[in-house]
């Protein structure tokens, strides 16, 4: 399927790009041959082979002033790198520079079931607009500790502690069911710092205490001083 037929007219909220043409001089983008991804959310069970490389995925681009515009961004993993993002004027595919705009930045509107930095749902303009992209996108998810690290790192910046603390529970709570510790330290870590900051220290020092087990069992000694 070529991108000119499927973007902004099929219902897929997310594409494999298996071939491209960006090394020609000429603007061939609406020819890239596409592969539509069926699930919810972008994962690894979608995608045959490995779960990297060039994909197209549903996107916002939000602004302060009004309702966030449907579009598309391209999306490099494992990488998280965005290089173009893709909107609909008077009937024709148009492809801009990466994520800024007019006043506006281009966010994801779905999940992405791969960490990365987490500011790719970030946007000045409205900094909620990414945090109920995750929220929402959360009982979509296959593995909810993706999304919900995502989730919990926004909601820390905006100093929405509480549902930090929620979100990182999920996380936590996820990666110890799957028996996956690489992280859990460093999750720990996080968590007993809002819980130092919304006045629970008995929760923090449990966090703490749990950390360096975590931290032992990964790094075959107890934590430094300056170690997290």
């Amino acid at each position: 399927m070529k991108l000119a037929d499927v973007l902004f007219n099929e219902p897929w909220r997310a594409y494999q790009v298996v071939e491209n043409f960006e090394e020609d001089e000429s603007d061939n983008f609406t020819q890239w041959e596409l592969k539509p991804l069926p699930g919810p959310t972008l994962a690894s069970d979608d995608v045959e082979g490995e779960f990297q490389g060039l994909f197209i995925i549903a996107a916002q681009l939000v602004t302060a002033e009004s309702q966030p515009q449907s579009c598309y961004l391209d999306l490099v993993l494992p990488e998280r790198v965005v290089e173009h993002h893709f909107l609909l004027e008077r009937g024709s595919i148009v492809r801009r520079k990466g994520r800024r705009g007019t006043n506006a930045t281009v966010i994801p509107a779905i999940g992405i079931e791969k960490f990365g930095n987490y500011t790719l749902f970030f946007a000045k303009e409205n900094p909620s607009a990414g945090i109920d992209v995750l929220k929402g996108e959360l009982s979509n998810a296959r593995h909810r500790d993706y999304l919900a690290y995502d989730l919990a790192f926004l909601l820390r910046d905006q100093k929405r502690y509480e549902e930090a603390i929620d979100a990182f529970s999920i996380v936590i709570e996820e990666r110890q069911r799957a028996e996956i510790s690489s992280i859990l330290h460093m999750l720990y870590t996080e968590r007993a710092r809002l819980y130092a900051a919304i006045g629970q220290p008995e929760r923090a020092e449990a966090d703490l205490r749990q950390r360096a087990i975590e931290f032992e069992r990964k790094y075959g000694h107890p934590p430094g001083p300056h170690e997290n």
